[in-house]
This record gives structure tokens, C-alpha cells and sequence, in this order.
């Protein structure tokens, strides 16, 4: 059974700085590059500098920042426990507006073996360590996690609808053009509404799974140090949680290029991909791009400019069961490790790899010659999500990228 609750929000101060917070918000912290950082952090209050630290402290200066800003009425916590809604307006793939409505909440940590929260991407060690010093030092959550939700009722959404009408606490607009806007839901009865239809429902970690994991881990520490009787702040954790049935709910691919290949191993990849695939040859990567988006859910697609190879690869054999039938996987298991000779840990350190979202800036990353090939795959659905997570599978690093991301700096959670 799902425990979400209401919760009493820190947030920037907009009586002092008014509702558009754009110089205080941030993408998450795992998909900000140097340049980014940089730019973000030459505003003092912008949240990366909580987010993400300073480089060699164990975010011992991003805890006493945290603190300063409470104390200086930088970030201030909301009079009384309330839901909020986290509305998000863009253009979707086909350049059509889309609005995507969620509803952020706590969410009462569980182990995955209890099958309320399910996750569906594997995780790195290093990753999860980093996010357990940050939580540590400042004591709460400063980004929230993405969760799905399936109401085949609809009650949820009708009541989202509904809601949305208010006017917003804050607002902004991130730089690819997505109005972002939060409102507040503290009436008691709606909050008791919307506990009340989330309870019976599973719920999908989308993006968040080293956050999750983390807080967990954090939970069970605190837990074996204080042996408290009853709930705890740091039993929950901090999600945007928004439904399957949402038009708005887009998967960018995010494709692989390759470097640092023998030449010679890249040379005879043609003919290792035809033993055990259906090769179509197409014109360069935009031919391979376009025929894989109307290809089945487990090809791939393969351009390698120096070899002059451009082919959509389709299994002889289709698997059986729900992992093996996506194209992340099919390429990590079959061409990378299988033919290639990466391993796990190389795939997970980024070693002679770079996971980029989308055709445009992989085309662009691959004009920079740094890279030997591009790897295209095809974005799982929702759906397929879901049944992977279902069946107790976990897919590759970075086999999803849900656009928008959940921004932050909206809303903190402080224990």
C-alpha cells in the first residue's frame, strides 16, 4: 500500500523575490555538464550550489550555504502541510503544445522487494555514495524524484484538472522553452482526496533511482542509530508523481557512441551483426535514424562513418521476455558486450562511451570526430517501462530519458 502525504515545503521566498524563480531552479543534478554548472552557479542563491556541492568537501559548504539561507529568509517553509501541483507546458516531438500535471507529495520509503515502489534501471555505487554525503550534510532532500502512477479510474486526473486552475506560487521558464509552473493544494480535504486514490496504486520510479536508493540506505541508518517509535520525516522521500494515462508522458532515446575501438574489431562488425541480425542498408545516420522509428521495439541502429557502415539491425529472433524485446538492451547485451568487448563496469564508468539524448545532438557530438560510431536506439513506451519493472527486471543505465525533467529547486524537504 502507497503512503503519500502532504508535506510542509522550503522554498525560495517569493514575497521577497517575487514568482518567477528562474535564477534559483536547476535541471538535476545528473544531467548538468561543466559549462552548465558553471553558468548556473554565478548566481549564489541558484540551488546548484546545493545540489551539487564544491568540488572536494563532502557538501560541508553546501550544508552551511543551506543554513544561511534559511536563516536569511532566502528559503522560507510554507505556514502548513499542503500538496502541490507541478505543471509543465512544452512542444512534444512533433512540435504539438502539451501540458504534463503532476501532483509532488512525500512518499513513504519501501523496500523494492515489497513490490509498492518499483524500479526499472540499474544502479552505480559511486553515484549512490555521492547523493548519500549531500543528504547527510544537509539533512533533508533538495530534488525530487519522478514517479508514475496508473489510476485507471481517472479520479486522480479529474481532480488534477480541476486543481490546476489556481493560480501558481511560482513559475518559470527553463532554457528549452518549457513554462513551468507550481500551485498549491493545502485544503484538508483534497489532501485527504489524493492520499486516499494514491494508496492502492504501485508506483514506477521514472528518473530518481539513486535518489531513491540513497534515502533509502539513509532511512535504514538513522533508523539502526535512533530506534524511533513511529513514522519519521526521513521515511519519506520527496516525488513528483504523474500517470501512466498522461499525453505529456514523452521518452527521448538516448543513444551510445563509441570511441577508443581497434580498428579491426569496428572493421568486421558488419559481418558479427549479420550472423545473428537482419541488416537493412540506409542512407547515412538520418536513413538509420528514420527507419528505426518505424522499426520493431528491439532493432538498433548502427553508423560508423569510417567504415561506411549504415545499417538498421533487426533480431532473427525475437526474445521472449519483456527485457530482452528492447533496443537498450539488445545493444548493451548483444553488440556492445557481445561483439565489442565492453564490459559492465566499462558501460558503467563511461569508459569509452557517451549516452547522448536524441538524434540532433548525437549527430552533433559525432561531427566533433571524437567518436568512431553512433549506436541508435528506440525509446521504450510507458507500457514497456512498466511491464520490465513488473516482471522484477531491471533495464541498462540510461535506456530512458522522460522529457521534461523535474527541476530543481521548486520545493526542499528537510528533515
Amino acid at each position: 500500500m502507497a503512503k503519500v502525504v502532504p508535506f510542509k515545503a522550503v522554498r525560495y521566498n517569493t514575497s521577497r523575490f517575487g514568482q518567477d524563480v528562474t535564477r534559483f531552479v536547476a535541471p538535476p543534478y545528473d544531467v548538468i555538464d561543466g559549462p552548465a554548472e558553471k553558468a548556473l552557479k554565478e548566481d549564489r542563491l541558484n540551488i546548484t550550489h546545493v545540489t551539487l556541492g564544491d568540488e572536494g568537501d563532502s557538501y560541508a559548504t553546501a550544508a552551511k550555504r543551506l543554513r544561511t539561507w534559511l536563516d536569511d529568509e532566502v528559503l522560507v517553509t510554507d505556514d502548513g502541510e499542503a500538496f502541490y501541483l507541478y505543471e509543465q507546458t512544452f512542444k512534444s516531438p512533433d512540435g504539438a503544445p502539451v501540458v504534463r500535471t503532476g501532483i509532488i507529495g512525500l512518499v513513504r520509503l519501501e523496500d523494492f522487494s515489497k513490490g509498492v515502489v518499483l524500479p526499472h534501471e540499474r544502479t552505480i555505487p559511486k553515484h549512490k555514495a555521492d547523493r548519500l554525503a549531500l543528504m547527510q550534510a544537509v539533512g533533508g532532500q533538495a530534488e525530487q524524484v519522478f514517479m508514475l502512477y496508473d489510476d485507471p479510474s481517472g479520479e486522480l486526473e479529474r481532480l488534477i484538472l480541476e486543481l490546476r486552475k489556481r493560480g501558481e506560487e511560482l513559475r518559470f521558464v527553463d532554457p528549452e522553452g518549457v513554462h513551468h509552473r507550481i500551485v498549491r493544494v493545502g485544503e484538508r480535504a483534497h489532501a485527504e482526496r489524493i492520499s486516499s486514490l494514491m494508496a492502492p496504486l504501485r508506483l514506477l520510479i521514472a528518473d530518481g533511482h539513486h535518489r531513491y536508493e540513497t534515502a533509502l540506505r539513509y532511512r535504514d541508518m538513522r533508523r539502526a542509530e535512533e530506534r524511533p517509535d513511529g513514522e519519521m520525516p526521513y521515511d519519506f522521500i520527496m516525488a513528483t508523481l504523474i500517470s501512466f494515462r498522461n499525453p505529456g508522458l514523452v521518452i527521448y532515446p538516448t543513444h551510445r557512441l563509441v570511441r577508443g575501438l581497434d580498428g579491426a574489431v569496428l572493421g568486421g562488425l558488419r559481418a558479427k551483426l549479420g550472423e545473428a541480425f537482419d541488416l537493412a542498408d540506409r542512407e547515412g545516420p538520418e536513413g538509420v535514424a528514420d527507419a528505426l522509428a518505424r522499426a520493431r521495439p528491439d532493432a538498433v541502429g548502427a553508423w560508423a562513418p569510417g567504415s561506411g557502415l549504415a545499417v538498421l539491425a533487426t533480431p532473427k529472433e525475437e526474445a521472449a521476455d519483456p527485457l530482452g524485446r528492447l533496443s537498450v538492451q539488445v545493444l548493451q547485451e548483444r553488440v556492445l558486450k557481445g561483439m565489442l568487448g565492453y564490459t559492465q563496469e566499462m558501460l558503467d564508468g563511461k569508459v569509452g562511451i557517451e549516452y547522448v539524448k536524441g538524434t540532433d545532438a548525437s549527430l552533433a557530438a559525432m561531427a566533433s570526430g571524437e567518436h568512431q560510431a553512433c549506436f541508435f536506439v528506440k525509446p521504450p513506451t510507458p507500457a514497456q517501462v512498466m511491464e520490465v519493472a513488473s516482471s522484477g527486471e531491471k533495464m541498462p543505465q540510461k535506456s530512458t530519458y522522460f522529457f521534461p525533467k523535474i527541476w530543481s529547486g521548486t520545493l526542499l524537504h528537510l528533515f
